[in-house]
């Protein structure tokens, strides 16, 4: 058997695996129907991963396997399709479009699966993309762009994958601590933070469901001494001392609440 066809087999197999991901993010997937399918294509990887490990898997086994693949995708994509289709997908995207927070505080629970609408934590992070290949941003540049999202808005994550949004039900992912190894992040507190939060129970993350949200945010700025920072600079206390400045310079509050 040529490698081509196995390489092919095992590129199938995991994008099987992706809509696998965005089947269980859905409480559907605990119905019975989801079940089957789901061991049905679990299978297939299992049968796929002992023939090799054996020595079998031949030509004739790999175009059957497939085959199979083929179908399972096509069973999987029919049903991503009927639930982005569903009455309770549709009343949550219309809910959403119109701001309507109260069917959203009640759709959200019963279409997501390991999801609750809770009061936010305290304090609240969001991560800021304060790197360009490998090395921090201009501190200039930086301030400006967080005082751009602080007055338009951050514009909501719908990652088909990811827990508690999709690409019709965005929403921004916020941390109940400060992100690891970054000087610089969003940082909620007091009236800044919404009403309510979708909390992923898997990861205690939470997300607040919209297209473009408008968050009164400061601006955290970690310890240049603290040792879980990434080598963000080659002198983190001046590059701290530039954001803050250029913050200032911004008009942006900067959050001096000790780290969470």
């Amino acid at each position: 058997m040529d490698d081509g066809g196995i390489d092919a087999l095992e590129a199938a197999i995991a994008d099987l695996g992706v809509h696998l991901v965005q089947m269980d993010k859905f409480r559907a997937a605990r119905e019975s129907q989801a079940g089957a399918l789901r061991a049905a294509c679990l299978a297939i990887g299992d049968r796929a991963r002992r023939a090799h490990r054996h020595g079998q898997l031949d030509g004739a086994l790999v175009r059957e396997l497939a085959d199979d693949v083929a179908a399972a995708a096509a069973s999987l994509s029919a049903w991503l399709f009927a639930v982005r289709g569903s009455p309770a997908h549709r009343a949550a995207v219309a809910a959403l479009r119109v701001g309507d927070d109260a069917a959203l505080r009640a759709l959200l629970p019963d279409l997501f699966a390991g999801v609750a609408v809770v009061e936010p934590p305290p304090a609240l992070f969001h991560s800021v993309a304060w790197q360009r290949r490998g090395r921090p941003r201009p501190a200039q540049e930086l301030a400006d762009t967080l005082a751009r999202l602080r007055e338009e808005g951050i514009v909501g994550d719908g990652d088909a994958e990811a827990p508690g949004v999709d690409p019709d039900l965005p929403g921004v992912l916020l941390h109940q601590a400060p992100p690891p190894g970054a000087p610089i992040y969003l940082t909620l507190r007091g009236a800044a933070r919404p009403t309510w939060v979708l909390l992923l129970s898997e990861s205690g993350d939470v997300v607040v469901p919209g297209v473009c949200t408008r968050l009164r945010f400061s601006v955290g700025l970690a310890d240049a001494e603290d040792e879980e920072l990434d080598a963000w600079a080659l002198d983190p206390a001046a590059y701290r001392g530039e954001l803050e400045a250029a913050l200032r310079r911004a008009g942006l509050p900067v959050d001096h609440t000790p780290g969470d």
